[in-house]
């Protein structure tokens, strides 16, 4: 029974937020449920210095949030714990040296970008049933898009196009973000590579700033005009009333704006119809490979097939 029935930690190490998840995990029956989760505002991408190593300062932060993780993982006294960080560790000079010095608290391991991008979708692939797709993840510091086609994942891809990577978009007066900067950003990275994606009619968002956005519309499939009518309404009120309003983090309000022009933008490159916003993401894409199906490869996204149904969730 032990070895159906698991509590398995992740430890996710991101460019806005570092994040701790408990999930209890049904392996026979291919279930998995979230019975803790934290996030700290580290914001370890603004604590990249000129040379591009991390700062003693984003030690601090990263360190501070893992101790307390650490701590609070012991009382849940799981089977297994993963941790990982993705594109701020993956890109700043000194990776080795984060490594080794949060080394006594976890085993880190630094994502690639398409492995960022794989084990996102995987975790849609659990939440949503269509056959045939285009994700989008949109983090702190890269976004990642995945085509699918009946439900195999055949096509990664990251960009530098995280929330807090916009800064050239923020207007000096009032540092208001320019839509049509941010949506030029992402034209001129993504656009090129639509033969590689391909137009698809609909779109499959993941993370916590898109989440925000079904917070805010108490929808999960949006339409174009809805999310243009999202970002309208997100321009013009404050941070601390959007929060309130929508019972949205008020750190994460710092960023819904931009990962709305940005999946706004996304759907007009592809010709897609729809949003499809999904509850699940990196942290459940990797408990299904490697707790589920007990399964960890170098470069996964190669071949992975989810199941026909997808798996079934507690």
């Amino acid at each position: 029974m032990d070895d159906v029935l698991k509590t398995v930690a992740v430890v996710d190490i991101g460019s806005n937020t570092v994040k701790l998840a408990v999930y209890r995990v049904d392996v026979e029956k291919k279930k998995f449920k979230e019975v803790y989760k934290e996030s700290v505002y580290a914001r370890l991408l603004n604590c990249v210095d000129e040379k591009g190593c991390l700062t003693e300062e984003g030690f601090i932060k990263a360190r501070i949030a893992l101790e307390s993780f650490k701590e609070k993982i012991h009382f849940f006294h799981p089977d297994q714990v993963i941790a990982f960080a993705t594109f701020v560790i993956r890109e700043i000079k000194n990776r080795h040296e984060f490594i080794e010095r949060m080394k006594d608290l976890f085993d880190i391991e630094i994502l690639s970008g398409e492995e960022e991008a794989y084990y996102s979708t995987l975790g849609a692939l659990a939440d949503v049933k269509y056959k045939t797709f285009i994700t989008f993840d949109i983090g702190g510091g890269s976004l990642e898009i995945c085509r699918i086609r009946n439900r195999k994942i055949e096509k990664c891809k990251s960009y530098p196009l995280g929330t807090l990577e916009f800064k050239e978009c923020i207007s000096s007066e009032g540092g208001n973000y320019d839509v049509k900067c941010i949506r030029g950003k992402v034209k001129r990275y993504v656009a090129p590579d639509k033969s590689i994606f391909e137009n698809t009619s609909r779109l499959v968002g993941i993370g916590g700033s898109i989440r925000a956005i079904k917070k805010i519309t108490g929808k999960r499939k949006i339409k174009k005009k809805l999310l243009k009518d999202v970002i309208k309404e997100i321009k013009k009120i404050p941070s601390a009333e959007l929060a309130f309003k929508y019972k949205i983090p008020i750190e994460r309000t710092k960023t819904v704006l931009t990962a709305s022009v940005v999946a706004l933008q996304i759907m007009d490159i592809f010709n897609c119809k729809e949003l499809v916003i999904s509850k699940y993401g990196i942290r459940e894409g990797i408990i299904y490979e490697r707790v589920i199906k007990g399964e960890k490869r170098d470069r996964p996204f190669k071949s992975e097939t989810s199941d026909k149904q997808g798996v079934k969730l507690a």
